[in-house]
């Protein structure tokens, strides 16, 4: 998946620190439980990266499996939370595509439907490499 090499070492750069990327096994059964599908993007993504336990310097933060699993505590047909901007002000989802691949979405939990911001993970993760703060500071949801 292109742009997450490339922000890991950002994030290395920064300091920050990394969970060691996941099994597949464990990747599969924390969304299965949640509910969901880990698709291949998503397995991509976990088996490169584990999450974050820190902000980055654009104040978001990729969770770790576990953390996945505790936010989830409710299970929601807009997906599943997966990593949070400016420690929780919100939040984002991955819902499953019919293509294998999985939408992002932010979640404001203002009582509005959470609104898409990427149609792929891919798609979020090159967007954040080009503008970080235009994606994650993106139109406020009436």
């Amino acid at each position: 998946m292109q742009g997450v090499g490339e922000l890991i070492d950002r994030w290395k750069a920064e300091n920050l620190t990394l969970v060691p990327p996941a099994p597949k096994a464990q990747i599969l059964e924390t969304f299965e439980s949640l509910g969901s599908t880990a698709t291949a993007d998503v397995i991509a993504l976990y088996t490169s990266l584990g999450g974050m336990r820190e902000m980055d310097k654009a104040l978001w933060r990729l969770w770790p499996l576990e953390e996945i699993k505790a936010e989830n505590s409710e299970l929601s047909s807009h997906g599943v939370l997966f990593s949070d901007y400016l420690i929780c002000c919100w939040c984002y989802r991955l819902k499953a595509n019919p293509d294998g691949t999985s939408s992002v979405l932010e979640d404001r939990f203002d009582g509005s439907a959470p609104r898409l911001v990427a149609s792929t993970l891919e798609a979020f993760f090159l967007s954040y490499l080009a503008d970080a703060t235009r994606l994650l500071d993106g139109p406020a949801l009436d």
